[in-house]
């Protein structure tokens, strides 16, 4: 996969999404030579169409309010696009009418046509909705984005969780223009947590990378704690890694994130880029 075509999720409502985002996002455009799409969510709270509600609180000149504040804040979004993403980075606006609260379905139906979604990683509480939506519904890898403390983004120190898994073998082939650019490359599996042994080897990882011309280096460790998930992030800030790549199993109800160790810490308090393919 060769990343031309990225879209930025944002949002517009309680608050627009950070500048930070778009700055972060030019910096990795710029690595792959790629367009920006920026997709953002309008939200429309409907009337409440309550006559004694609005007759003692004016219900629907609140919506109306809050609607409002959506749209001015979707035109400081695109303000900011214009001014901070670099031209030749710069792609289109897709401006997504969302009924109530912010939704990831109608973007990610826009996100199938696109190499990659960039999900910045702040305080919203539909940060993690929106997350599992793009992942499952989209088709296209997801790089979950923290703010980074505003120094500038490098993807250079990768670290590619195996397990010899379908979604491990997406994850490795969506990641595949990461690890070209990058310095390290390390293939990681978690032992002690269930059985490998019909697993593929980690050689052979190692050798179709070197294929593509990456020199990889393969790593087993200990399960530590509950999951594979918080093990390897654990991992990653021992080493220093500076992006983390896995893959995102989701099995009809029990789909709510297997990978949920990572999920967590990145949401809270995690520096750590994540690229997450299903």
């Amino acid at each position: 996969m060769i990343v031309r075509d990225i879209m930025l999720q944002a949002n517009s409502y309680p608050e627009p999404t950070p500048a930070w985002a778009m700055e972060r996002t030019a910096e990795l455009a710029a690595q792959f030579n790629a367009k920006i799409t920026l997709g953002v969510c309008q939200v429309h709270i409907p009337p409440v169409s309550n006559w004694l509600a609005n007759s003692l609180l004016n219900i629907d000149g609140m919506i109306g309010s809050e609607n409002k504040k959506s749209i001015d804040n979707v035109n400081t979004l695109v303000s900011q696009f214009t001014s901070i993403v670099p031209a030749e980075y710069r792609g289109e606006t897709i401006v997504i009418d969302c009924p109530g609260t912010v939704t990831p379905w109608q973007l990610a139906v826009q996100a199938r046509v696109h190499d990659l979604i960039v999900v910045p990683v702040y305080e919203h509480g539909q940060i993690s909705a929106m997350t599992e939506g793009l992942v499952f519904e989209s088709g296209r890898p997801v790089l979950l984005l923290p703010a980074m403390d505003g120094s500038a983004l490098k993807l250079d120190r990768v670290v590619v969780a195996w397990d010899g898994s379908r979604v491990a073998a997406r994850a490795l082939a969506d990641a595949l223009p990461f690890c070209q650019q990058a310095q390290a490359v390390s293939i990681v599996q978690v032992t002690g947590e269930k059985d490998l042994s019909k697993t593929l080897p980690l050689s052979g990882v190692v050798r179709h990378l070197a294929l593509h011309g990456i020199a990889a280096e393969p790593v087993e460790i200990e399960l530590e704690g509950q999951d594979a998930a918080t093990t390897l992030h654990s991992y990653c800030e021992r080493v220093g890694s500076t992006l983390l790549v896995m893959g995102a199993y989701g099995h009809s109800r029990a789909r709510e994130f297997v990978f949920g160790g990572v999920t967590r810490s990145i949401l809270h308090d995690s520096k750590l880029p994540v690229l997450i393919s299903h």
